[in-house]
């Protein structure tokens, strides 16, 4: 009868501590769909301010300041689906660093930049 007690108690706390982590799962996914998406104008914006410190910092070309967005578009890297903005900067002379892709997240941070896109 102890033996069947204890079971009992054990079975019943897992199960309490399996739903209350589904409860707490979910809750977080939910609250992730509530957060505010940033626009496609905002996106574009945080990504030319980006160009902007990177050229002021010297750690991209001076000309890429000048340059308008040559497209902008979706891209999903692990559990991320992030903006992707491309600028061209025809006064690159190395063909392989004519392109900067800058990632922002959908709520506007910036995850990085990079000549490949990838």
């Amino acid at each position: 009868m102890k033996r069947f007690i204890k079971i009992t108690i054990i079975a019943l706390s897992l199960s309490f501590s399996t739903l209350h982590a589904e409860n707490a799962h979910h809750e977080g996914s939910h609250h992730k769909t509530l957060t505010k998406e940033m626009s496609n104008e905002a996106v574009q914006q945080a990504a030319k301010d980006e160009v902007q410190r990177l050229a002021s910092e010297k750690k991209i070309a001076k000309s890429w300041k000048s340059v308008p967005i040559l497209k902008i578009g979706r891209t999903h890297y692990g559990d991320n689906d992030d903006w992707i903005v491309v600028f061209n900067n025809p006064k690159i002379k190395k063909t392989s660093r004519k392109n900067l892709y800058i990632f922002v997240s959908k709520q506007g941070q910036i995850r990085g930049a990079n000549y490949t896109g990838m």
